[in-house]
């Protein structure tokens, strides 16, 4: 008997081999006579160089929405929603192919996504996570071993939903501490490589919720002396913003905007980087319904000097009380015309098949001059010049071309 054991997300089924271990395992004999069991071997991941000194990229942590695709009340009373399912050509619906196929592109975790940034001093690698919804712990296991990422530098919460933040107690993990030992006796914990807390940047409201939903991580740490923690907990800083700031966050230039989530409840945008005279390389709108008029002409703003990419909410085909539908996202992209678009916030069985639907947006390109496309989970998007304003003579850098995504 042969006891197969693989974390590999594409390879949970049942098999003789893990492809990703490239072969049959090796086959030991356990301390039970008579049984071969397999020991778990981890191969080397093949990681993503980081971005050159003073730019950054963009890894697609998740694409999908609240649910997250395949949808569990679809899988388990084997159907899905009547009246709102595009059928692939096949006939199967989107939910049926992704639970059949692990390595669907219709298959998504909470909308998330990962930036890497390099300083232009060319310093290792720094790791802002944009929302930690309710399959962050997932998405981190399937992607960061991509990057070589341990850990993230910050967390930017766009808003209060579960989708956006219930991963939160998950971030123990991401922030390794060693023991500091006094006498042989441990005294407290600090983190592995120096520096302090783990930031959380949100608004007002949205870190209202988060204490209110994970109190323990949120009160006062308690600390053995300046630095050192008294126990082996998450240590976090919460950083209140206004909805329209502009920071720095682990060096990289992030512009902060405020959309409407259904009525006039907010949710943050984020634009990343900077181009020009008020341009952003990179815009991020994970949750939208419409735009403030004034986000709206300062958008356009920012399309004049122009955006490289634009990644936007786009939950199903119909209309929605609190997220755009494919013909809002368009619309949008029409306004603002992105050298490159990707919809995000997927319901896969309203929206259609991954590769049909950019089968089908691509005549966008064709007769509009709109590079359209899904975005999906562990989408790499190459990177962006992080600084790439007029330098002191005037002069301006030639923006970087952004090209196709891995």
């Amino acid at each position: 008997r042969i006891g197969l054991t693989c974390f590999c997300a594409p390879q949970r089924a049942s098999a003789r081999f893990c492809a990703c271990c490239a072969g049959p395992p090796e086959v030991v004999p356990s301390a039970d006579a008579g049984v071969a069991v397999t020991p778990f071997r981890r191969p080397a991941p093949e990681v993503l160089p980081p971005p050159h000194a003073g730019g950054f990229d963009v890894l697609v942590l998740g694409s999908g929405n609240s649910p997250s695709a395949p949808q569990l009340g679809h899988v388990l009373r084997r159907r899905c929603k009547p009246g709102s399912v595009v059928r692939k050509s096949d006939g199967l619906t989107v939910c049926e192919e992704a639970m059949a196929n692990l390595a669907s592109k219709n298959r998504r975790f909470n909308v998330a996504i990962l930036l890497r940034y390099t300083s232009s001093d060319g310093g290792p690698a720094r790791h802002i996570m944009v929302d930690a919804g309710k399959t962050m712990r997932q998405a981190v296991l399937a992607a960061f071993p991509r990057v070589g990422a341990e850990t993230i530098d910050a967390l930017l919460i766009t808003h209060g939903h579960a989708d956006a933040m219930l991963g939160i107690d998950d971030l123990r993990d991401l922030q390794e501490m060693r023991e500091v030992r006094e006498d042989g006796k441990i005294v407290g914990f600090v983190p592995v490589g120096g520096g302090g807390p783990m930031q959380i940047i949100s608004n007002r409201d949205t870190l209202e919720r988060v204490k209110e939903t994970f109190p323990y991580l949120c009160g006062d740490v308690e600390m053995a002396r300046p630095g050192v923690v008294l126990r082996r907990t998450a240590w976090l800083e919460l950083k209140e913003v206004s909805d329209n700031d502009a920071l720095s966050v682990a060096g990289l230039p992030v512009r902060l905007f405020p959309v409407w989530h259904g009525g006039t409840y907010i949710s943050l945008g984020f634009a990343f980087g900077r181009k020009g005279d008020g341009g952003h390389p990179f815009v991020y709108i994970s949750d939208v319904k419409e735009l403030p008029p004034a986000t709206m002409v300062w958008l356009e703003q920012v399309a004049q000097v122009g955006i490289e990419v634009l990644m936007v909410d786009c939950l199903s085909r119909r209309t929605h009380t609190s997220h755009f539908s494919l013909d809002e996202s368009l619309d949008l992209i029409r306004r603002l015309r992105p050298a490159r678009a990707l919809l995000t916030g997927l319901c896969s069985c309203d929206v259609g098949d991954h590769d049909e639907v950019n089968a089908e947006l691509a005549a966008l390109r064709a007769f509009e001059g709109l590079d359209v496309q899904l975005a999906y989970d562990g989408m790499h998007i190459p990177e962006f010049a992080a600084d790439n304003c007029a330098s002191e003579d005037g002069a301006s850098e030639r923006p970087r071309k952004v090209p196709r995504s891995a």
